[in-house]
């Protein structure tokens, strides 16, 4: 129990010191970004490039480049910072021309604390951005989707939270919108947000969706791990992703996997009730208004 807490402790630490880190060089590039400009920062990183890029690019891109845990924590951080500043001046109305200049500073200051946390390898980083958004508009304009989060008030459920993705494979957006959690803190997590997707494709009126392992290894860190909240988990992900018309089921898979175990945790028993179903599909008895 003690290494626990303090792998707890340690865990907290540091993203302490990631959220000082942002706070810090965000300041320092918002200050220097009002006087000089982008000629200061020269790298020809438009507003929207960090946040149209979707998380399995991300993903691909930190192994490529073998970015420390922290590294990725940071990149994530700014792709955030954009996203979020994206989100509120959609919900503004302002048109997107609008949005691109208001994105300036946000996004000079999001590179800026990318190149203090990855160093000589921002350069490659940037340019495989850059590379990411050649043939796409700047920035992609953002949408409203439906995303299902769990509610137990007062028996087990799920309920619609309106989010902004991106317009642009909206399915695997809302995925990540679902994984990043609700706006409403009363409802529940249906995955951990370290939970990342590895895979996402859509074939025949399936959606083919493989998780990494926090989904079932860190669930109980932030999720309602209980057999009602194993339900509207595999609920919340199903009436998420077929909310789209283009899938009526979801398969999933948990690192190329279905059957086996991964740090003792069994895949099959997904959160050790119910178990990780063969095919997903919609539940509209779970959904209240």
């Amino acid at each position: 129990m003690a290494k626990k807490s303090s792998s707890v402790r340690g865990s907290a630490a540091r993203w302490i010191l990631i959220v000082i880190l942002v706070v810090v060089v965000g300041f320092a590039a918002g200050f220097l970004y009002s006087r000089y400009g982008t000629g200061f920062f020269g790298s020809s990183i438009k507003p929207g490039y960090l946040s149209n890029m979707d998380s399995i690019y991300v993903n691909n891109i930190s192994k490529e480049l073998e970015l420390t845990a922290t590294q990725q924590e940071v990149v994530q951080l700014a792709l955030k910072a954009e996203l979020s500043q994206r989100k509120a001046l959609t919900q503004e109305g302002l048109a997107e021309s609008a949005i691109a200049s208001e994105l300036k500073s946000t996004t000079a200051s999001a590179v800026d604390v990318i190149r203090a946390a990855l160093g000589d390898k921002t350069d490659t980083f940037l340019n495989l951005v850059k590379e990411y958004n050649r043939d796409r508009s700047i920035p992609v304009k953002l949408v409203p989707v439906k995303v299902y989060f769990i509610v137990a008030d007062p028996d087990w459920a799920v309920k619609a939270e309106e989010h902004y993705v991106v317009d642009e494979n909206k399915p695997l957006r809302a995925l990540e919108s679902l994984i990043e959690g609700p706006e409403d803190l009363s409802m529940g997590m249906p995955l951990p947000p370290t939970t990342r997707i590895l895979g996402f494709t859509v074939e025949n009126g399936t959606a083919y969706v493989d998780l990494s392992r926090e989904a079932i290894t860190e669930a109980y860190k932030y999720c309602p791990v209980s057999a009602g909240g194993e339900a509207m988990s595999i609920n919340a992900i199903g009436n998420t992703l077929t909310e789209f018309s283009e899938i009526q089921r979801v398969k999933l898979s948990i690192e190329g996997k279905t059957q086996g175990e991964i740090d003792g945790y069994s895949i099959e028993e997904y959160w050790g009730h119910f178990g990780l179903p063969s095919e997903i599909t919609r539940n509209e008895e779970v959904i209240v208004p």
